[in-house]
C-alpha cells in the first residue's frame, strides 16, 4: 500500500468514528453544576448540620460540573462526579431532617440526575471504530457507565501508598537505575526476554473444605519468584512475606480427562467467595463440565500486604507494578505446568476479568502450552491505567521528579501485552470440550470457550 493509501486507511480507522451520544449531552454537566450550587447554598444556610451534610457533595458536584463545561476533562473528573452524585443521593436522606422533605427530595433527584449525566458524559468520551455496531444509549447504559466510574474512583481512593514526597523521589531513583539495567540487558528491544522460565510445580499442599455445597480443593505452594539480581526494588519486593505463598482453589469432577479452565480474578478480589461469584461455577463447572482452577494474584487476598486487597496495584510504585505483573505470569505458568504434568490435563484454557484479563493476556504471550485464552475487559496498558486515573497530586509529584507517562510505558513494556506477541495463533479458535476429548480437537458436545486473536 502506498503512503497515500495508508493515510486514507488511518483516517477511516481512527479519525472518522461513530458517535455514541449526541453532542448536546456535553451540556449535561449543567445538571451536577446546578445541583452542586443548590447543595452549597443550603449547606451554608443550614448551620453546622447543613454544612456537615451538604458541603462535600456540593463542592464535588459544583467542581466537576464546572470542569465538564469549561475545561478538557479526563477520567478523574467523571470518577469524582460519580462519587459526588452517589454521596448526594445518600445524604439526601439525613437532609430530610435538616432541610425538610420537599427540599431533600429535590436534592436527591438532582443528585440522581447528575449520576445519569456522569454516565452519558463518560460514555460520550468514547467513539465506535468503523464497522463496530454502535450500542443503544439510554438511562440503563448510562447508569452502568456511571457505576463503572464510581468503582474506578473507589479503587483509586483505596490505593496505597500514594507516590508523593520521598516516595516519588525513590520511584525516580529506581527508574533511573532501571533504565541502565534495561538497556544493558536488551529488555527494551525484547521485552519478553525479561521474563524468567519458572520451574515446574510438582507437589503443592492440598487440603479440602466445603463451600456453597461444593467440595473445594485449596492449593498452596511457594512461588519461588524473585526479581533479577541487581534490579531496583528487589529487596523491597522480597520483603513482602505473605506474597511469597501462592493460593489457589480447585473445583474438579471425579471422572478423568475433563478440560481445565484457569479463572483469574480482578483487582481488589482474591477470596474464594468473590471468585465463586465472579466465575459462576453453576455454569462453567456444572453445565459446561469444566474443572476450574482459581488462583490468587500477587498482593491480593491472603497475599496482600495492607488493609485492602491489591491496594499497591495502582499506587504508582513503578517497580512494584513491574514485579506484580512478572510474578503473576510466573505463578500462572507454574500452575499450567502442574495441570499438564501432574493432573494430565488434555485441554487447558485461561479466562480472566479486568486485572485478571490483563494477566491472561500476559500468559497467552509467554506460555506456549495453552489451548485458548479469554481476556475479558483486560487492562492491557498499565502505564495508561495509572497515569489517567491516579490522583493528580501523585502524577504531579512524579512529573516534578522528571517522571513522565512515557517513563512508565517504557519500563513496563515487559508486562504490557501491547508490547508482546500472543503465542496463540491469530484467528485460531481454541476449544475446551464439555466432555473432554483430544487436545485442539473438538469432540461431541464441544462448545468453543474463546480464543485470543
Amino acid at each position: 500500500m502506498g503512503e497515500r493509501g495508508r493515510k486514507k486507511s488511518n483516517l477511516e480507522d481512527s479519525a472518522v468514528l461513530e458517535s455514541r451520544t449526541s453532542q448536546w449531552w456535553s451540556f449535561s454537566s449543567l445538571i451536577p453544576l446546578f445541583t452542586g450550587v443548590l447543595w452549597m447554598l443550603l449547606a451554608v444556610g443550614g448551620g453546622v448540620p447543613g454544612i456537615l451534610v451538604g458541603l462535600v457533595p456540593g463542592v464535588l458536584l459544583l467542581g466537576t460540573g464546572l470542569s465538564g463545561l469549561l475545561w478538557a476533562v479526563d477520567s478523574r473528573t467523571f470518577q469524582h462526579m460519580a462519587l459526588a452524585s452517589s454521596l448526594g443521593m445518600l445524604l439526601s436522606l439525613p437532609a430530610v431532617g435538616i432541610f425538610g422533605t420537599p427540599v431533600a427530595a429535590v436534592l436527591g433527584a438532582g443528585s440522581a440526575a447528575s449520576f445519569l449525566a456522569t454516565g452519558y458524559l463518560a460514555f460520550g468520551k468514547h467513539r465506535c471504530p468503523t464497522g463496530v455496531p454502535t450500542p443503544k444509549t439510554g438511562p440503563s447504559l448510562a447508569a452502568r457507565a456511571a457505576v463503572n466510574e464510581l468503582m474506578m474512583c473507589a479503587l483509586i481512593l483505596t490505593s496505597w501508598p500514594i507516590v508523593v514526597g520521598w516516595s516519588a523521589t525513590r520511584v525516580r531513583r529506581e527508574a533511573t537505575d532501571a533504565y541502565g539495567l534495561f538497556e544493558e540487558r536488551g529488555w527494551f528491544e525484547d521485552p519478553a526476554s525479561y521474563h524468567q522460565d519458572p520451574p515446574p510445580l510438582e507437589e503443592p499442599e492440598i487440603h479440602y473444605h466445603e463451600r456453597q455445597g461444593r467440595r473445594v480443593e485449596c492449593l498452596t505452594f511457594e512461588s519461588l519468584y524473585e526479581p533479577h539480581p541487581g534490579e531496583p526494588g528487589r529487596e523491597r519486593w522480597m520483603g513482602y512475606e505473605k506474597n511469597r505463598t501462592v493460593h489457589a482453589w480447585v473445583l474438579r469432577h471425579e471422572d478423568d480427562d475433563r478440560p481445565w479452565l484457569i479463572c483469574v480474578h480482578g483487582i481488589r478480589m482474591g477470596t474464594l467467595g468473590k471468585s465463586l461469584t465472579r466465575f459462576k461455577p453453576e455454569y462453567l463447572h456444572e453445565e459446561l463440565g469444566l474443572n476450574l482452577l482459581m488462583p490468587v494474584l500477587p498482593l491480593h487476598g491472603p497475599r496482600d500486604t495492607g488493609l485492602v486487597s491489591g491496594e499497591r496495584t495502582l499506587s504508582g510504585d513503578l517497580m512494584d507494578t513491574l514485579h506484580t505483573g512478572a510474578q503473576a505470569v510466573w505463578d500462572l505458568r507454574r500452575l499450567v505446568s502442574w495441570l499438564r504434568a501432574t493432573e494430565g490435563a488434555s485441554s487447558v484454557g485461561a479466562l480472566g476479568h479486568s486485572l485478571g484479563g490483563y494477566a491472561v493476556s500476559l500468559l497467552a504471550s509467554l506460555e506456549e502450552d495453552l489451548d485458548c485464552a479469554v481476556a475479558g475487559n483486560p487492562a492491557v496498558d498499565p502505564s495508561d491505567l495509572f497515569w489517567t486515573n491516579m490522583l493528580a497530586v501523585a502524577t504531579h509529584s512524579l512529573s516534578a521528579e522528571g517522571i513522565r507517562q512515557e517513563t512508565f510505558r517504557e519500563l513496563l513494556r515487559p508486562i504490557s501485552p501491547l508490547a508482546l506477541e500472543p503465542l496463540l495463533p491469530r484467528g485460531a479458535q481454541g476449544h475446551l470440550c464439555r466432555h473432554g476429548g483430544p487436545r485442539n480437537h473438538p469432540g461431541p458436545g464441544t462448545r468453543p470457550l474463546g480464543a485470543l486473536g
